[in-house]
């Protein structure tokens, strides 16, 4: 596959999380994915979706991801992004606050044969959780 063929492909697990298309996020996942994020024990694939479908965008809705920088290089795919959204529900036994918030971070996935096979993340969990109020800025 191509360097931009793997960029859709590494493009379009986020994408289809955001529009709750689950189907799709499945099938861009290879069955022996992995993800790795933030220094937490390693997850699987069905783990994965379960806390995006189930934490994440359950927490975090009116999502809006915008995509800053993408390279790819052989079979890895580096994604810095923003990630806006409304806190709606709970997230982290941090109830909602109504409050819109943006999420930034950098994940890398690694695509081969058509699939996302391993992601490792890091997120600005201290910034997201000082505009959440549960810690103080500065």
């Amino acid at each position: 596959m191509s360097l931009e063929q793997n960029k859709e492909i590494a493009l379009g697990v986020s994408r289809a999380i955001m529009n709750g298309n689950w189907e799709k996020v499945d099938e861009l996942l290879d069955d022996s994915f992995i993800y790795v994020g933030d220094g937490a024990d390693p997850i699987n694939k069905q783990q994965y979706i379960g806390f995006m479908r189930g934490v994440l965008c359950t927490a975090m809705t009116d999502m809006d991801m915008k995509f800053l920088r993408v390279i790819a290089e052989d079979d890895l795919v580096a994604i810095e992004y923003t990630n806006e959204m409304t806190h709606t529900g709970e997230f982290f036994k941090i109830p909602a606050t109504g409050k819109r918030v943006i999420g930034t971070g950098h994940f890398i996935r690694e695509v081969k044969n058509g699939k996302v096979t391993a992601e490792w993340q890091t997120t600005n969990a201290l910034g997201l959780m000082q505009q959440l109020g549960v810690i103080p800025k500065g």
